[in-house]
Formats: C-alpha cells, structure tokens, sequence
C-alpha cells in the first residue's frame, strides 16, 4: 500500500518527536508512507519509505490553494492507493476532491468536533458522508456520526488513540511532589489550559470544600493559564494550587494523586483518562470522550454532568471523605486497562481497515 497522510500537527517535523515517531512505524507496515501538512516549505525523510513535507503558507487561504497544486503533481508522480485526512474541515474538502479526481480512497480520521459551527458544520457533515472510511477514536464519536451526521455506520471503525503504557507502568513516583504533598488528598488534571478543558470548574469547586488537606495540581500549558491564575488568587487558593507545567514523565505525576480530574466540556477521547486508568486513580469526569467506555459511574469513579459545579463538588468531597471508597475505585479500574491500546495494536488495527478498501 501507498498512503498518502494529510494532517495538521507540524509536531511531525521534529524527527524526536511521537508523531514522527508514529509515522516511522506506519512506514512498516506499508510501502510508502507519505506525509503532507500545511506551512513553510520543508521535507524531511524519517525513514527510506517515510516522507514528510510542509507546503503552503501561513496563511490558511494561500496554504490551500498551494497545497492542491502540489498534492496534484505529488499523486500524478507517486499513484497511491489511498489519502488519509486528520481533519473533518478544510483540508478534509481539499484531500476529498483530490481523491475522487484521482479515483484513490479516502478516509477521515476523527478524533473530536471543536469549533464545529457554521460553515465547519457544513463541510464536516459533507465530507464525513463522501469519505469511503472513518477512524473515530470512541464510541460515543461513532454514535454521534451515525445519528447526528448521518454517516452509515458500516463505514465508520472505532480505534482508540495509542497510550505509552510502560511509560505510565515504569515511572518512577515523583519524590519531589510527594513529599510537598504529605499527608494531602491530591486532586490531579492534565491536558492544555484552554478554555473546552473547563479547568476553572475545578478550582472553584476546591474553594467549596474549603479544606487545606485538599490540593489541587494541575500540569500543562495554555492559553487559559493566566487567567486561572487569577481565580486562583481571587479565591486565595494559591496554597492549596499548584501549576507544574507540561511535564514530559506524567507517570510519575500520575503516581503522587489520589483522584483523577476531567471536566471538559467537549472530548473526542481524553488520552489522560487512558493514562489514570493505567496509574490505578480513581477517576471524576465529565460525560464526554471516553466515558461509559474507560470509566463507568460507581465502578471506578463518577460521570457526571458537563459544567454541573455542585455535582462535581459533591463527588469530590465524597473521595476526599471517604478513603475506602477512593480505593476501591482505583482498583476497579484494572477492570478497563485492556481497552487501551499501545501503538503497534493501533496500528496494526488501522492499516488492517485500509486493507478492507483498497
């Protein structure tokens, strides 16, 4: 097979990085492997049958209409079998129309509907309906094609993303934290600071339960930091938060908690709900992403609604009060970890789809 890749994570281009890491290991189970992201002119050869190029502009209107006259020469030269797209937008339309002008295969990777309003709402509900397969990274994602989109379900298959699980499983406690941390019940998050991952929920229900013996750490960057910040401060929490930054080992973070945090309003999958799963934390979410599938209600943690303060307060005074109930939550999640999927079974599940339609 000759696959050609279309996406937007210019991580790609860092040779150290994991999704350039992920390409090198599709290029093993295919003949070429051929990927394309929008921006600067630069190529790069991760592997002999592994190929990336950034082509376009910064300017997202320019970048199209270049990309399609060098995506153009690029299939007339190459004859692959079959485009892949991590996008449901823009770029989705462009590598669609290019598909059915060189009569290969298409397939859409979905991993989650930010933004989706307007005209995305448009494009994604075309282009979902013309691709001849669809990755979803969930089953609730699979169930909102179907019913929302329209989307015959026979096209979609649902293939988790991939978790480092020996990383999480190896990782060495953070003694660091552990020992600031001594003798407190810890409330972790992980993920960027932007405003979907609804982290302020989180800090004002801390305040609620008014209790120094509770903290709260929150590890990651974005553009919601500062402003997170500031409520920290306007509710005098600044002992009881701890903003550590992207941490490059979670494990060991993982490792220093005693619950888990998600309150996003909107997730295609939740990657860091796999990761507390594989660190044996109980777990409160919100009912989005991987919920139902790696965490159930009163199993291993608590769904609750999105953006519900008092429910999401009343769940976390109910762990921090009762210990054994924490406890037993966390071993429960043993009863998920065979859902999560490391990078060869990924893989593995993913070329074997291209198969069926090629």
């Amino acid at each position: 097979m000759k696959i050609l890749s279309l996406g937007l994570d210019k991580n790609i281009l860092d040779k150290s990085s994991e999704t350039a890491q992920r390409a090198v290991a599709y290029g093993k189970k295919v003949d070429q492997y051929f990927v394309v992201v929008p921006g600067q002119n630069q190529s790069l050869e991760l592997a002999d049958n592994v190929h990336v190029e950034s082509r376009g502009s910064n300017n997202k209107i320019i970048a199209l209409f270049k990309l399609r006259k060098y995506l153009k020469n690029l299939i007339k030269q190459e004859k692959f079998n079959l485009i892949t797209i991590q996008d449901i937008y823009f770029l989705a339309s462009l590598g669609l129309c290019l598909a059915n002008k060189f009569c290969l295969k298409s397939e859409i990777q979905v991993h989650g509907f930010e933004k989706l309003g307007g005209i995305r709402r448009y494009l994604a509900k075309k282009n979902l309906r013309r691709a001849d397969l669809i990755r979803v990274v969930s089953e609730r994602l699979k169930k909102q094609l179907i019913t929302d989109f329209k989307v015959a379900e026979n096209k979609i298959y649902i293939a988790p993303v991939a978790v480092d699980v020996d990383k999480i499983k190896n990782s060495d406690t953070s003694n660091e934290l552990k020992q600031k941390y001594k003798n407190k019940f810890i409330f972790l998050t992980v993920g960027r600071l932007v405003a979907v991952k609804n982290i302020k929920l989180q800090i004002k229900a801390l305040a609620r339960i008014n209790n120094k013996n509770v903290q709260l750490v929150i590890a990651g960057e974005g553009s919601e930091k500062l402003k997170l910040q500031n409520l920290v401060e306007e509710l005098n929490l600044k002992d009881q938060v701890n903003f550590i930054g992207w941490q490059d080992d979670l494990g060991g973070i993982y490792k220093i908690a005693d619950c888990f945090l998600l309150t996003s309003d909107s997730e295609g999958y939740g990657m860091v709900v796999a990761e507390a799963v594989l660190a044996d934390l109980p777990i409160i979410m919100t009912d989005v992403g991987a919920a139902g599938e790696l965490v159930v209600n009163d199993v291993n943690g608590f769904i609750i609604p999105v953006n519900k303060l008092d429910v999401l307060i009343e769940k976390m005074q109910l762990l921090f009060d009762d210990k054994n109930l924490s406890l037993e939550f966390g071993k429960n999640s043993s009863q998920f970890k065979y859902k999560i999927l490391v990078q060869e079974e990924l893989i593995n599940k993913i070329t074997s789809n291209w198969k069926t339609i090629i």
